[in-house]
């Protein structure tokens, strides 16, 4: 829930019942996929750090960009 609460927009509490909803979904599906208990939990920790890096990649770092524009210089010799 807190992840989802991180990365999915809601509003009062009809967007809190539809973030359980959305939570109880996707546990619901990792749990009737999962071969075992370190499966379903491989699985939830893996969907977990891709909304992370999804966040994250969707706010650019700044410092990124400045590295970027550089890129195109050509390299300073030595």
């Amino acid at each position: 829930m807190d992840t989802l609460k991180r990365h999915l927009p809601f509003s009062g509490p009809e967007g809190l019942n539809e973030l359980k909803n959305i939570a109880g979904r996707f546990e619901e599906k990792i749990y009737t996929s999962a071969t075992s208990q370190s499966d379903y939990l491989r699985k939830i920790s893996l969907k977990m750090l891709s909304m992370e890096s999804r966040s994250q990649n969707a706010m650019p770092n700044p410092l990124q960009s400045n590295n970027a524009s550089r890129s195109n210089e050509p390299p300073h010799p030595a």
